[in-house]
C-alpha cells in the first residue's frame, strides 16, 4: 500500500482522476452545472436588492426627463448620457436609457426592479462565460471553476450593486454572446455567414451599451493568432470585416448623435504625459484585479505613485510572456491576452471623466484572467508536477481565493445601500478624493445648513484636486458652490463674480446662467435676469427652473406670447408640472387669447393641483 502511494503514476492520477470525475458529472448534468452557478451568484449578490438609488442613479433615472416623461424617448438616441441636463460628454450609450425607460414604465421609481435587472444580467453572463470556456475547449471543471471565480470577484460589486453600471453589464453580456457566436461560426468548416452576421450584430448592441467593446475586433485577431485553425488571413480578414462594419455603424451613429467622435483634441497624437498615464493605468488596473482592496467608486489615480510601483513593468512582462508561450500553451496565451485587449479603451486618460481608475473597468477584461487562473490551478499544475502536494496547491489556492472573494464581496455590497453609507465608507478607502469633500460640502450646505463647514469642505476638495497629478474638472462645481454660499451670506457681488467664473470655465453649462439670473430676479431686474435665463434654456432645453423663471421675466416685461411659449416648453418636458400650465394660461390670458388660455387650463392633469 505504501509503495503504491509513493508511485508517481498513482500520485499523478489522483488529482487528474478527481478533475475528470467532476468534468464528467458537469458534462452529464449541464442544467444543474449552470443552475448551481446562477444560484451561487444570486445568493452572494442578493444584498444588492435591498440597496437604494445612489450617486448617479438619481439624476440619470429619477430626475431624467427622458426617462420620466414617456414622450421624450426619441431624445435618448440623440445625445450623450448627460444630455438630459445639457451636458456634452464622450459617452454615447442609448441602450442604457432604453432599458431605464422601459423599466420606469413598468415599475416607476422603485429601485428594487432596477437592481434585479442588474443582478439577472450578471447571472446570465456567468452562465455564458461557463459556456464560452467550454467552447474554448477547457475542461468542464476548469470552465465551471473559472466562471465561479469570475462571479465571486469583489471587483464586480460596483458593477452589480450600482444601477448606473448597467452599460457595463449590457456591454459584457453582448460581447460574450458575440464571441460565442464567433466561435461557433469558426468551428464550422463552411463558416456560416449568418452566424458571423449575428455575432457582429451582438457586437453592435454591446457598443450601444458602452464604448468598452471598441477593441473587440482585436480580440478576434488574438484568437486567430493563438487558436485559429489553418486558414488564410485573407479569408479571415473578409469575415473580420463584418465586425469592423459593426464598429463603423456605431461610430457613424455616435457622430450623428453627438456631433463628434471624441471631445479630446488631437486624439491620434498622445503626448508624453498621456502615454505615461496609460502605463500607470495599465499597472493600477492589473493591481486591482489581482489584489482587490480599497475598492471605492471615489478612487483617485495617482500618476507619480503608479509609475514608481512595480505593477506597470510586471504587467507588461506578463503580457509579453503571453505572446512567448503561444507555441506551447495557446489557450493560456489567448486568455492572458484577453485582459490587455479589453482594457485598452480605458488607458487613454483624456477619454475618462471620473474616476480615471474604476472597478467597473475590469468587468469585461477580467474574464480571461479568471479562466486562466482556473486552468493553471486545475489542469496545468496536475499535468506538469509529480509531487502530490504541488498538485493540490493550485486547488487549495483557488478554493481560498473563492472563499476570500465571497467574504469581501458580501461585505462590500451593503456599502452601496445609500449615499451616506457610500460616502462614509469611501472616506476610509480614499481619504484624498476631491469629489468626496465636494459631497460632504453639499451635505453641510443643504442638510445641516452649516455654510462655514460647507465652505471648508469645498476648499479642501479644491486643494486636493490641485495637488493631484491629473486634476479633475472641478472648477464648475467649485465656483458654483462658492457663489451659492456667498449669496446666502449676503455677499452679492462676490456671488456674481463666482457665478461668472462658472460661465468662463463651462460656457455651455446652464447652471451658471441660472445662478446669475437668480441673483437679479429678486431685485426686480427682470431685463438682466431674462438674459441669463434665456442662455440657460439654450444650453439645456430641459431646464424646467430656467424656463419657468425666463417665462416669468418675460411676463413682467410684457412679452406675454413669448412667456407662454416658455411655460409651454416646461410642461412638455414635465407633463405633471401644473404650475407651468397655470402660468401658460395666465400668459395667454394677458395676451388676449382667452380661448387658448381656457384650453390649457382644461389640460391640467387631474389630481395635480393642490387641494
Amino acid at each position: 500500500m505504501d509503495s503504491e502511494l509513493r508511485d508517481p503514476a498513482v500520485m499523478l492520477s489522483k488529482p487528474r482522476r478527481w478533475s475528470q470525475q467532476c468534468a464528467s458529472w458537469l458534462e452529464r448534468n449541464p442544467v444543474a452545472a449552470q443552475g448551481l452557478l446562477v444560484a451561487v451568484t444570486l445568493v452572494v449578490f442578493s444584498g444588492t436588492l435591498a440597496n437604494d438609488f445612489v450617486y448617479d442613479d438619481n439624476p440619470q433615472i429619477i430626475q431624467n426627463p427622458f426617462i420620466v416623461n414617456p414622450h421624450l424617448w426619441k431624445k435618448i438616441f440623440f445625445g450623450s448620457v448627460w444630455s438630459f441636463n445639457g451636458a456634452a460628454t464622450n459617452f454615447y450609450r442609448p441602450l442604457q436609457f432604453v432599458c431605464y425607460w422601459i423599466l420606469y414604465r413598468l415599475v416607476g421609481p422603485n429601485p428594487v426592479p432596477f437592481h434585479l435587472l442588474n443582478l439577472l444580467i450578471y447571472a446570465a453572463t456567468v452562465v455564458l462565460i461557463y459556456r464560452l470556456a467550454l467552447r474554448l475547449q477547457l475542461n468542464a471543471t476548469v470552465a465551471w471553476a473559472g466562471a465561479l471565480v469570475w462571479a465571486l470577484h469583489p471587483i464586480h460589486v460596483e458593477t452589480v450593486a450600482w444601477i448606473s453600471c448597467l452599460p457595463d453589464l449590457g456591454c459584457g453580456l453582448f460581447c460574450v454572446i458575440s464571441f460565442l457566436l464567433f466561435l461557433r461560426a469558426e468551428r464550422e468548416r463552411s463558416h456560416d455567414v449568418r452566424l458571423t452576421l449575428w455575432s457582429a450584430l451582438a457586437l453592435l448592441i454591446a457598443l450601444l451599451f458602452k464604448e468598452m467593446a471598441l477593441t473587440y475586433p482585436l480580440l478576434l485577431l488574438a484568437w486567430w493568432f493563438c487558436l485559429g485553425r489553418k486558414d488564410s488571413w485573407l479569408r479571415r480578414g473578409l469575415r473580420w470585416m463584418a465586425y469592423v462594419a459593426a464598429v463603423a455603424l456605431y461610430m457613424g451613429a455616435r457622430r450623428l448623435a453627438l456631433g463628434y467622435f471624441s471631445m479630446s483634441h488631437h486624439f491620434w497624437h498622445p503626448d508624453r504625459v498621456v502615454l505615461e498615464a496609460a502605463l500607470g493605468l495599465l499597472g493600477d488596473n492589473a493591481r486591482l484585479l489581482v489584489w482587490p482592496n480599497h475598492l471605492t467608486v471615489y478612487r483617485m489615480f495617482n500618476l507619480k505613485a503608479s509609475l514608481v510601483s512595480p505593477w506597470p513593468c510586471a504587467t507588461l512582462a506578463v503580457i509579453l510572456s503571453a505572446l512567448w508561450i503561444r507555441r506551447w500553451e495557446p489557450r493560456l496565451s489567448f486568455l492572458m491576452l484577453w485582459w490587455p485587449i479589453c482594457i485598452l479603451p480605458v488607458l487613454d486618460i483624456r477619454q475618462l471623466s471620473f474616476p480615471q481608475l474604476a472597478d467597473r473597468f475590469n468587468y469585461l477584461p477580467s474574464i480571461g484572467p479568471c479562466l486562466a487562473v482556473a486552468w493553471i490551478a486545475l489542469e496545468w499544475l496536475p499535468a506538469h508536477t509529480r509531487r502530490l502536494e504541488f498538485q493540490t496547491v493550485g486547488v487549495a489556492a483557488l478554493a481560498v481565493a473563492a472563499v476570500a472573494f465571497t467574504v469581501e464581496t458580501m461585505g462590500y455590497i451593503p456599502q452601496w445601500d445609500s449615499n451616506d453609507k457610500l460616502i462614509d465608507y469611501s472616506l476610509r478607502q480614499a481619504p484624498k478624493s476631491p469629489l468626496l469633500y465636494m459631497a460632504l460640502g453639499l451635505d453641510f450646505e443643504y442638510r445641516e445648513g452649516n455654510l462655514q463647514a460647507a465652505l471648508q469642505e469645498y476648499k479642501t476638495a479644491w486643494r486636493l484636486n490641485q495637488e493631484s497629478t491629473w486634476p479633475l474638472g472641478l472648477a464648475h462645481d467649485y465656483y458654483l458652490a462658492l457663489g451659492r454660499i456667498a449669496l446666502r451670506m449676503g455677499h452679492r457681488q462676490q456671488a456674481i463674480r463666482d457665478f461668472k467664473k462658472v460661465i468662463q470655465v463651462a460656457p455651455t453649462s446652464y447652471q451658471g446662467y441660472d445662478a446669475l439670473g437668480a441673483v437679479y430676479f429678486p431685485d426686480g431686474n427682470y431685463a438682466e435676469a431674462s438674459k441669463y435665463f434665456a442662455q440657460a434654456v439654450k444650453c439645456n432645453p430641459q431646464d424646467l427652473g430656467g424656463r419657468f423663471y425666463y417665462g416669468t421675466c418675460l411676463m413682467k416685461l410684457g412679452h406675454y406670447r413669448q412667456a407662454a411659449a416658455q411655460f409651454h416648453a416646461a410642461r412638455v418636458v414635465a407633463p405633471h408640472y401644473w404650475q407651468a400650465y397655470q402660468a401658460e394660461a395666465q400668459a395667454l390670458q394677458a395676451a388676449g387669447e382667452a380661448a387658448a388660455a381656457e384650453h390649457v387650463r382644461q389640460k391640467i392633469p387631474k389630481g395635480a393641483l393642490p387641494e
